[in-house]
């Protein structure tokens, strides 16, 4: 489990060494009632059979021991109806009392805490009450044991507080509010992750208590609080968006009008959400906070502004509050980061319809009405729109006009002397499998590929998975069950697993929530949009539907978008290239997929895996900051791949050739790597860049004949000395000696074969902490593209520009990576360092 991520990243341009570059390769107390004769005894009595009980392990708390925290059970205390709660903690000790229910009776039961070393503590403050007395003839202790009926031995239903039944099976899964101590949540955090249970990002903090959302089913949360040493009460996560979808809608906007006033609107200099859609309801209470009326356009005026489909202010909501289920359930203030604009590129109903091969200059119309209007604002560009049932494969002038848009090559981008425009995020959906009834459609995803125009190489493509899986208050679904379990691929979401692997990026790159799909008890029947099991956002009908249900990937790319602005305004100097990076990056897989990559039999197995779930569930607190033991190192650079020597008049002779190589010398945890010797780590590395498309006939088959330039990168191997990493990688870095061949590398998930197309490569390295421990160098080189290919366009002089991001995790409060570093940078960065214009 990681430290709090709190630390910033680290920069290392300054660890850059250039060099000329030739290929080698291919490319909780109050008095009580004075006790009646005998009542101390019977307490005695009534604790001792419970810690006998406990002791011979009649209990399913008494689980194999997976933490370093003190053994421990959990007592069901009975207290005295109408009596007040006895102070019952012994914090020095670490006995607990929690979890108070009040009974129908009146009568009181609880939940004490007592750590195996504290038992006979315990029995001798009983003991004590029942048998001695204070200066004022008192019995000892009394406040603390008088208003007490009752010590039996507990199970995981005495951490149950809600007013709802406890699971009637031990078997089911469901989503837990497990309420923790605040001071012990790290500890809950690590336990659950070496059960392997799935812990949502969304927590909620109060004074003293940190409430974890935790995906279990009731024995493994009992193993969880027979280990957690921080566990106080257990509830039902409460996220069901059926609550407010069954509301009227008189309730419904009361709902709204509360969230309304406890919204904190953006900052002047706030990043921007651009929405490419039907357009978006800006009066909507939740949206006008962060949208301007005149940041509402349309690629032609007289189609109006309004959002005349609802899909637009869906998106809007779920851009600026994700799953809207949490902020009306919050009664925080919450501050928006991001602004919003919306360009309406969808005719109305009555209009003709957009020609398909017309949207590629459609939606660079879009762009550039939003920066026409604020070109110094930061944005992320959001679409969730696809040309219906073709695959996105191959490149096409949709997906092309896209990547234009990204690396700033439009025609309207160019400067006088041919410098490019901005570089621009633009997030896609990675497109839904249509409504089925037949569960024949769910089994395989292939038939189902990813639509044009989420092929664009430079587009972060967004997928879905869900976490939605609980039915059980869904009105009309009795006997009905989730599609896919919770932390698996969403039903709804396309994949790019049958496309031609060697000439086609992976997509989806990242995976968010995006609902899931209701099966009928028979198996035969399956429903889509199920309000239980899909997302709350806003809706276009502020009157009668002011909230409304939302899901499929649709609501997945409107949430990754939020994420993008959000990270824009923590580091408003960062690239975008960078910003996608951290996106990708931060991503994890939950231990569902993690499991599925375990029965890959090969790294083309995972390949095809990865092409279905991507690289993971981005993780924003890894995405802003780093931790002593998950850090990040990176770097912002400017490259220039191809060269072409130049005459006296400055123009272009010769043939092209390769021009540089980037050799970084990391700063490197080293001694801490070699202290935790065979303690698994993992390093990740990220590489992020735009690519010029060029959209031939070649192109379909050849990715460097599509890409301007590509680049990859390659990290020293354990055995090898700094020479012979540079031989290896380098043509023109010669030895006296060929140096020996370094053992084979098999820990990479994807390896280097993976990497094909695409401009966002991303792979993980596992394996002990001493074998990562000399591996400090890393190369970033070029491969071919149609800048060298096509020298007679004047471009292989051209710099470019990448984000390199490396990361070092390894689990354990015991591990600090980050000092090590930290030192021998001297001032960790957290600004933008620039090298170079591009």
């Amino acid at each position: 489990m990681a430290s709090s991520y709190e630390l910033p990243h680290f920069r290392v341009e300054q660890f850059r060494v250039d060099s000329p570059y030739q290929r080698r390769d291919k490319d909780l107390s109050n008095a009580g009632k004075t006790r009646e004769q005998g009542h101390g005894s019977r307490l005695r009595e009534k604790l001792s059979l419970a810690f006998t009980a406990a002791r011979s392990g009649q209990n399913a708390f008494f689980a194999e021991n997976i933490s370093d925290s003190p053994r421990a059970l959990y007592l069901e205390v009975e207290l005295e109806a109408g009596s007040p709660v006895p102070d019952l903690n012994w914090k020095k000790q670490n006995i607990r009392l929690s979890a108070l229910r009040v009974l129908e009776d009146g009568s009181t039961l609880g939940a004490l805490y007592v750590p195996h070393d504290a038992m006979d503590f315990l029995e001798l403050k009983l003991q004590e009450y029942a048998e001695e007395e204070t200066r004022s003839g008192k019995p000892k202790n009394e406040t603390k044991f008088s208003s007490v009926e009752n010590f039996s031995i507990g199970d995981i239903e005495t951490l149950w507080t809600d007013s709802r039944p406890f699971p009637s099976s031990l078997s089911s899964t469901l989503w837990w509010e497990c309420w923790c101590a605040a001071w012990k949540v790290d500890h809950v955090r690590r336990v659950a992750k070496n059960l392997k249970l799935r812990v949502s990002e969304n927590s909620l903090i109060f004074p003293d208590t940190e409430v974890l959302i935790i995906y279990a089913n009731a024995l493994e949360i009992s193993i969880l609080a027979a280990n957690a040493d921080g566990l106080e009460e257990l509830r039902k996560a409460t996220d069901n968006p059926y609550f407010f979808t069954r509301q009227t809608p008189r309730e419904k906007s009361e709902w709204t009008a509360n969230l309304a006033v406890r919204l904190i609107p953006p900052e002047s200099e706030s990043p921007a959400i651009c929405v490419l859609d039907h357009g978006v309801n800006q009066a909507h209470p939740l949206i006008q906070p962060a949208l301007a009326a005149d940041d509402c356009q349309a690629v032609r005026s007289e189609w109006g502004v309004h959002d005349h489909h609802g899909h637009g202010t869906n998106m809007a909501g779920a851009a600026l509050y994700g799953d809207l289920t949490y902020a009306l359930t919050d009664e925080s203030f919450i501050e928006l980061t991001a602004k919003l604009e919306s360009v309406k590129f969808l005719p109305p109903a009555g209009w003709e319809r957009n020609d398909p091969s017309s949207y590629g200059f459609i939606t660079q119309s879009a762009v550039s009405l939003a920066e026409a209007k604020e070109p110094l604002r930061n944005r992320v560009f959001c679409m969730a729109v696809s040309n219906q049932d073709v695959s996105g494969e191959r490149p096409t002038t949709w997906s092309s006009a896209i990547d234009q848009v990204c690396s700033g090559s439009m025609v309207g981008d160019f400067g006088e002397n041919g410098e490019y425009g901005p570089r621009r995020l633009f997030i896609i959906s990675a497109g839904n499998i249509p409504d089925s009834n037949s569960p024949e459609d769910l089994a395989a995803p292939y038939d189902f590929p990813i639509e044009d125009p989420a092929q664009s190489w430079n587009a972060l493509a967004v997928g879905g998975f869900t976490d939605k899986v609980d039915l059980h208050d869904q009105p009309g679904y009795e006997g009905w069950s989730a599609v896919a379990q919770a932390g698996d691929h969403s039903p709804y979401s396309r994949a790019s697993i049958d496309w031609e692997h060697s000439r086609t990026p992976i997509k989806p790159e990242v995976v968010f929530e995006a609902g899931n799909k209701a099966i009928s008890p028979d198996g035969t029947e399956i429903i889509s949009g199920v309000p239980a099991l899909s997302l709350l956002t806003t809706g276009k009908d502020v009157t009668q539907r002011p909230i409304e249900e939302f899901w499929a990937t649709s609501s997945a790319t409107a949430q990754a978008a939020g994420l993008a602005a959000t990270i824009m305004a923590a580091h408003p100097q960062m690239w975008p290239e960078t910003v996608r990076a951290l996106i990708v990056h931060s991503a994890q897989w939950t231990p569902v997929m993690m499991e599925r990559f375990k029965k890959c039999k090969s790294k083309g197995q995972r390949i095809a895996l990865a092409r279905h779930i991507g690289y993971g569930v981005p993780q924003l607190s890894r995405a802003l900051a780093s931790a002593e033991n998950d850090l990040a190192l990176i770097a912002e650079t400017i490259i220039q791949p191809f060269a072409r020597d130049l005459n006296e008049k400055n123009r272009e002779v010769g043939g092209p050739y390769f021009k540089e190589v980037h050799y970084y010398n990391l700063p490197w945890p080293k001694a801490e790597l070699e202290r935790l010797e065979n303690r698994t780590v993992q390093l990740k590395i990220t590489l992020s860049y735009f690519i010029e498309p060029s959209p031939g006939e070649m192109a379909q088959v050849i990715p460097a004949r599509y890409q301007s330039f590509g680049l990859r990168f390659d990290l020293k191997k354990k055995s090898e000395t700094e020479a012979a990493f540079r031989h290896r990688i380098n043509k023109l870095e010669s030895m006296a000696e060929k140096p020996p061949q370094p053992e084979p590398d098999n820990r990479w998930v994807f390896g280097p074969k993976s990497i094909s197309a695409g401009s966002v490569h991303s792979d993980v390295w596992i394996g002990p902490a001493i074998d990562l421990a000399s591996r400090d160098k890393i190369a970033i080189y070029p491969v071919s593209g149609w800048w060298r290919y096509r020298p007679h366009l004047g471009k292989c002089n051209t710099k470019t520009r990448y984000s390199l991001i490396i990361s070092i995790s390894s689990d354990g409060e015991d591990v600090d990576l980050y000092t090590e570093i930290a030192n021998i940078i001297a001032t960790p960065v957290d600004t933008e360092v620039t090298i170079g214009t591009s």
